[in-house]
């Protein structure tokens, strides 16, 4: 299109103005543009939540640091006092060794005086008459206990003697000695009360070289 000044000359390349923001590219500007998601502000209840969580483990993980820090500062526990096993109580023995297994213990074998204690008696000998060709012997048994003595029995061995006869008790000769019992017809020994056995020997005058009353060795 050509248009004339007021000269009468024609002007060349005058348009009609235009929009800037018109045209094909912006156009498409505008579309791309709308395509683009905005940023959103998250809201302020959100940053407070995940301000307070990320503090709160942080105190978590400063606390369980310290308590891992102090369980390995603290000291071992003592186990006790003194050297191993000196708290060591060793269990009862049912094995009642000793003396007070026995109660007849402290009666055994006790030599004194003019006789012997043997178990629940005690046993003293003297000789009561000798000869050429022998000799009469007399044991006394006491019941030292405290109760009675009933079935008791006695056992003498001589060197190189035999005894030919004993009254006041039932007998036997043994070879060398003699077992003397208590008589079926007599009464069992009250406490403190006392009986004798005499017998008749071949040979020496002597002491019995052994003696035992109811199985305890008596030393006479």
């Amino acid at each position: 299109m050509v248009r004339q000044d007021g000269s009468g000359r024609a002007r060349r390349g005058a348009h009609r103005a235009e929009p800037e923001s018109s045209g094909p590219l912006a156009t498409v500007g505008r579309v791309l543009g709308s395509t683009v998601p905005k940023r959103v502000e998250p809201p302020r209840l959100l940053s407070v939540l995940l301000t307070s969580g990320v503090a709160l483990g942080l105190l978590l993980f400063a606390y369980s640091t310290t308590q891992i820090y102090l369980r390995f500062s603290e000291p071992p526990a003592e186990q006790g006092s003194g050297p191993p096993g000196a708290n060591d109580t060793p269990p009862p023995s049912d094995d009642a060794s000793g003396p007070e297994s026995d109660p007849d213990s402290g009666a055994r074998s006790q030599a004194g005086g003019d006789g012997s204690q043997a178990g629940p008696g005690a046993v003293s000998y003297r000789t009561v008459e000798t000869s050429e060709t022998g000799f009469t012997g007399q044991v006394t048994i006491t019941n030292t206990s405290q109760s009675p003595l009933d079935g008791w029995e006695l056992s003498l061995a001589f060197d190189d003697a035999r005894v030919t006869s004993a009254w006041e008790a039932e007998w036997e000769s043994s070879g060398d000695g003699v077992t003397a019992r208590q008589p079926r017809s007599a009464a069992p020994l009250a406490p403190g009360e006392s009986t004798t056995v005499n017998f008749t020997v071949e040979g020496a005058a002597q002491t019995p070289t052994e003696c035992s009353l109811n199985g305890y060795t008596c030393t006479l």
